[in-house]
């Protein structure tokens, strides 16, 4: 898994997401995010929904929540 190869716990990653591919990851990982305009089954399972990545979602949820 890539988190073990740059030493990040699970528990301390966050995963942006939109589609089919990024639901596992969003299940794995500490913080699952979908932007608004997801599909329904990754807005299912992800812990937070953000802004559409067209309004710039992932770039806010990490000016607020991360820097």
């Amino acid at each position: 898994m890539m988190l073990n190869a740059v030493g990040v716990k699970r528990s301390e990653a966050v995963y942006f997401g939109d589609d089919n591919d990024d639901i596992e990851p969003i299940e794995k990982c500490g913080v699952g995010v979908a932007v608004s305009n997801a599909i329904d089954e990754v807005l299912e399972v992800a812990d937070v929904t953000t802004e559409s990545n067209d309004m710039d979602g992932v770039a806010k949820y990490i000016e607020k929540n991360l820097l």
